[in-house]
């Protein structure tokens, strides 16, 4: 019996038709592979499969990123709070107000 399941560079490939005729060896196939498969329908993507697990550990890696990002976020806004905008402090320097302080006469109005 040949496997169904057509190896690639990017992720291994099964048709829909042999998904529907052998469901029970794909199954097997899913649970064996520590990465998602690609059911194809038509020569084309339909559909991407993983065994419970590593969506599970894909879920962690997404939502801890999601975490990271949000405090990233939090602290930013928490340092722009304390900053001076750059348009705020050159805002009127068209009418020469401030071409002959220095940057630290700047940064102390």
């Amino acid at each position: 019996m040949t496997s169904i399941l057509e190896k690639n560079n990017g992720l291994d490939k099964v048709s829909a038709t042999d998904v529907r005729r052998r469901y029970a060896e794909f199954s097997n196939i899913v649970h064996a592979n520590d990465r998602p498969i690609e059911i194809t329908l038509n020569g084309k993507a339909d559909l991407i499969v993983m065994k419970p697990s590593f969506y599970n550990a894909l879920m962690d890696v997404l939502e801890d990123y999601d975490d990271q990002l949000r405090i990233f976020k939090l602290l930013t806004e928490k340092q722009d709070e304390h900053s001076i905008l750059f348009d705020d402090v050159f805002s009127d320097e068209e009418r020469g107000e401030f071409a002959e302080m220095s940057i630290d006469d700047l940064l102390n109005q």
